[in-house]
């Protein structure tokens, strides 16, 4: 009955705009702000609620960055903004997923249902999983809206917003540009768009790309490069103006990636003792192999090879119609990602005690919103509408399988520990109403409230049918594989209502000095899960967040200074966060947890040659609560203790930072352009970014990484209009060697650890060359 009714309310939306859109032709449309050009500093342009306003006008602690500076500091990929933003980071591993803002971001794991805290929108679209941006040469912008955003974005946006805008087509103009960049791993970035005119009031935009670089870690037993990527796609935009009150925005993308390697770039950090003959057996040859375990160590010793790939592509359709003064939106999106197969060791050595395939998860995900948008400059200013969407997650082919030797290299049998091959699939289903905006009491007072109301289903299954590759209790490869009984299809399922909203007000003291306070539930719905090697169902409860922030937004100089500051206290409840329980990670909850800091970003156009920008956040991060699973190496200060079971080892982690949440972060930048005559210009750019200390498994000793910092470099000549330039860049200057993560070692003894390794982690120097029309 539920996807019946949301299939209907998907319709219903496209429906009445087919139907309304003839009468509404000769309606107004919003008004777009423009920046001030009286000024000697520029106005940034947000949609950061939904309508287009002047950053410093926004009571929300919201930070942004323009594709073009992106470019300028030879940033290639989304991950890379972590590096213009202060208090923003990008994990790759497991337990560090996605986005993080306040330290606080996705930790799903290898499961077969989670939920992002930080949401990612493009052009208007919740995208819940994957990357539809493999390219900057095609962004606007990116905004980066810090705590709860759900009253607009929903339930993934419970702890802030990455809000990506692509360039819209530009009706009249006909128009191109291309660029090319050379680096070290034979690194190619290429990438190309092409601007058509179709009618007087219709244009299509079209945007290619193509980027790829070869291996970084080497595996010395298999003799190959692993940790390379190919990808290449495109995104087409057609945009009509059909009358003043009527606006069809169409967009389609596609992108595809192949990589070299597994998706665990891992190597040895620490060794386990060799008191046990089996781990000598297993790590005793690193010496003869030339392997030094370390932080610093970048060789692997895996025996079994590994590859992934995965494509990703979708469409949008946003139709926004005059009603009057007002603005009537629907927003109707569909998207899919299909993983490729996929093969791995997670063990570390050169025996093989692990291996796993898996046949790559495929999803889908489809969206409809309706929403209503007052005008703006009226007293009460609001956004309210609903919207609906439907997940899906895995299908009856995908398949994965894992086999553990635990006796290797001293024989023994084979152990499926996925019982045979094993199937997950996830549906979520979710429905939401909501009202967001403000009321002015006064030209410099305004009250801000916002509501949000959704609703969830969840359903998961998983099954495991025999491996005909290892069928149980016979011999393969010389070795018996232990009898197992594949799993009967398992079932769960959660349903619930709740609710987001935030409520405050702001003060403007004058146009260019504002004071704001918000307080705001962030909500992020439950779910169930089975982890995607050995099945193994947690039932997650609902996360909520409390936040307050109150900030201040100010210019100054003629608008040549602009510094923005905020404080934050926010307090989770049943905080979903990921552990690693020395096979697989598991998605959980921690009973309570808080964050609390500062944020600041400071931009001082000098002159017209000179601009410094700046940003800083502490963040302090504590478990409030969190009784998990006692790791192999505790740390100073923590003891476990034995559950009521006299089996199961637990700790209680409360005063712990959560994992991959840095205390303190820094940006820093400065550009210069300076003229030479009318056809020729030099330009100069420099981005610096700190992290402090992480830790990655609570209480767990050895799992963390050093505070370290990165600087980029990019110069180049061309003509001041930008028709065209040459230029070099080195990113990472100093050649700063750090991880994704630093976890446990698998299938070991205590005190084994591994190095996550991130193509970031070391220098990249290069060359670029870019034209345009």
């Amino acid at each position: 009955m539920r996807v019946s009714s949301l299939s209907i309310a998907m319709l219903t939306g496209v429906g009445i705009i087919a139907l309304s859109a003839p009468a509404l032709a000769q309606s107004g449309g919003a008004q777009v702000p423009q920046a001030d050009a009286s000024s000697d500093g520029v106005d940034i342009i947000v949609t950061a609620t939904r309508r287009a306003e002047r950053l410093q006008d926004v009571p929300i602690a919201v930070s942004a960055v323009s594709g073009e500076q992106l470019a300028e500091g030879g940033f290639q990929k989304l991950a890379d903004i972590q590096y213009q933003f202060s208090g923003v980071q990008f994990g790759s591993s497991p337990n560090d997923s996605g986005f993080r803002l306040r330290g606080v971001g996705s930790a799903g794991g290898f499961t077969s249902s989670s939920e992002q805290n930080v949401g990612t929108v493009v052009d208007n679209v919740v995208v819940p999983f994957g990357n539809p941006v493999n390219s900057l040469g095609d962004l606007e912008r990116v905004e980066v809206l810090k705590g709860p955003q759900g009253t607009q974005f929903g339930k993934n946006a419970s702890s802030g917003v990455v809000n990506i805008t692509t360039k819209k087509p530009d009706i009249g103009a006909f128009s191109g540009k291309a660029f090319a960049s050379y680096g070290e791993l034979d690194e190619w970035n290429v990438n190309g768009s092409v601007n058509l005119p179709v009618s007087q009031n219709s244009a299509l935009a079209v945007f290619g790309f193509y980027r790829s670089n070869d291996g970084f870690l080497k595996n010395v037993v298999l003799d190959k490069k692993w940790g390379g990527e190919k990808s290449y796609g495109a995104r087409a935009k057609y945009l009509l103006e059909a009358s003043d009150g009527l606006s069809i925005y169409l967009i389609g993308d596609y992108s595809k990636i192949k990589r070299t390697g597994p998706g665990q770039l891992w190597t040895l950090n620490r060794l386990p003792s060799f008191a046990n003959p089996l781990m000598a057996a297993r790590f005793g040859n690193l010496a003869a192999l030339g392997v030094t375990p370390g932080i610093d160590n970048m060789q692997s010793v895996e025996d079994y090879d590994g590859y992934t790939s995965e494509e990703n592509y979708g469409a949008s359709l946003e139709v926004n119609i005059g009603l009057g003064e007002y603005q009537l939106t629907s927003i109707t999106a569909w998207r899919r990602l299909n993983e490729g197969d996929q093969v791995f060791a997670i063990d570390g050595s050169s025996t093989s005690v692990f291996t796993a395939q898996q046949e790559g998860v495929d999803q889908s995900f489809l969206s409809q919103e309706l929403r209503l948008s007052s005008p703006s400059g009226s007293a009460l200013e609001f956004t309210a509408g609903v919207y609906g969407s439907k997940r899906k997650v895995g299908d009856g082919n995908d398949y994965s399988r894992a086999q553990l030797r635990p006796g290797a290299p001293f024989g023994g049998p084979i152990v499926s520990i996925s019982g045979g091959q094993s199937n997950t699939q996830t549906r979520s289903d979710s429905l939401a109403a909501f009202f967001d905006g403000k009321y002015r009491l006064s030209e410099q007072f305004s009250l801000i409230g916002g509501f949000r109301y959704q609703y969830d289903w969840v359903k998961a299954s998983f099954f495991s049918i025999e491996d005909p590759n290892y069928p149980s209790g016979t011999v393969v490869g010389g070795s018996f594989v232990a009898p197992y009984t594949p799993t009967a299809t398992q079932y769960g399922d959660v349903k619930k209502g709740d609710w987001s909203g935030r409520a405050g007000a702001e003060f403007k003291v004058n146009p260019d000095l504002m004071f704001f306070g918000t307080i705001a539930r962030g909500y992020l719905g439950p779910t169930v899960t089975f982890t995607g090697l050995t099945g193994r169902r947690t039932q997650v409860a609902p996360q909520t967040v409390r936040d307050i922030t109150i900030g201040m937004k100010s210019q100054m100089f003629d608008r040549a200074v602009t510094f923005n500051a905020n404080i934050f206290f926010d307090k989770y409840n049943n905080l979903q966060t990921s552990v690693f329980d020395g096979v697989e990670f598991v998605t959980e909850n921690a009973g309570g947890f808080t964050a609390k800091g500062f944020e600041t970003d400071l931009a001082w156009k000098v002159s017209p040659e000179l601009t410094l920008t700046g940003g800083f956040t502490y963040s302090k991060t504590k478990f409030t609560d969190y009784v998990t699973a006692c790791p192999k190496v505790v740390k100073a200060g923590y003891s476990c203790y034995l559950a009521a079971d006299g089996v199961t080892s637990l700790l209680q982690a409360a005063g712990e930072p959560l994992s991959g949440a840095p205390k303190y972060s820094a940006t820093a930048g400065a550009d210069v352009r300076l003229p030479i005559n009318d056809r020729l210009m030099v330009d100069w750019s420099a981005n610096f970014y700190y992290r402090s200390r992480v830790q990655y498994a609570v209480a767990e000793a050895y799992a963390y990484q050093k505070g370290y910092g990165t600087i980029g470099l990019n110069a180049g000549i061309g003509h001041p209009d930008g028709n065209w330039r040459i230029g070099a860049f080195v990113r990472n200057l100093l050649d700063q060697r750090f991880h994704a993560a630093v976890i446990t070692l698998p299938f070991s003894d205590a005190g084994g650890y591994v190095n996550w390794l991130t193509r970031e982690g070391r220098r990249t120097v290069g060359v670029s060359a870019q034209l345009q029309f």
